[in-house]
């Protein structure tokens, strides 16, 4: 009896995409539901991150789908940029049903929380200068040229800097959403 598994399912978790035609469809999906340009490095974080295609089937349905004119790609500032055509809208609302509900569900939530979580940091920085006696976590926050906060925090040491800054990269919003909060209440 042949193998109806076609894809290399190294890191794919139980429920993960198991089929060359499957991984397709969820990159044809992902591109119709955010109905606008996604990087490369973006669109294959999604699948392998979540464990449900393996990375090099990520890049190989890719490929597949801008030959078929499913998606275009677009180089620009250092990586490819995927959209999905109006043929490959047309095969994403076909066959969304092919693939499980909570593989869909699992996919754009995944890509809208990366797409978030870059957008708010485009607008902070956070850096760790150091003292003579210690460390500062340096935390901003701006939209544009506009500087909207900036918070300066001393630290015994280079680990708890470092910790506060990334920590801060991950919600930047929340710090900003409190302090204006606390201040205007």
């Amino acid at each position: 009896m042949p193998n109806p598994y076609d894809a290399f399912t190294g890191g794919t978790v139980l429920g993960g995409l198991r089929t060359k035609n499957d991984i397709r469809i969820l990159l044809c999906y992902i591109l119709r539901s955010l109905d606008a340009p996604i990087s490369k490095t973006d669109l294959n974080t999604v699948p392998v991150a979540t464990a449900l295609a393996n990375f090099f089937e990520v890049n190989d349905a890719l490929e597949a789908l801008v030959s078929a004119g499913l998606a275009s790609a677009d180089a620009r500032d250092g990586d490819v940029y995927y959209t999905v055509t109006p043929s490959g809208r047309e095969v994403a609302d076909r066959l969304e049903t092919e693939l499980p509900r909570g593989v869909r569900e699992k996919a754009v939530s995944a890509v809208i929380e990366l797409i978030s979580r870059e957008k708010a940091c485009r607008g902070t920085e956070a850096r760790v200068e150091k003292l003579d006696r210690g460390y500062r976590a340096v935390l901003s926050v701006s939209d544009g040229d506009t500087l909207m906060m900036q918070t300066v925090l001393y630290t015994a040491d280079s680990l708890q800097a470092n910790s506060i800054c990334e920590r801060f990269q991950q919600h930047p919003e929340k710090l900003y959403a409190g302090i204006v909060d606390l201040l205007t209440r």
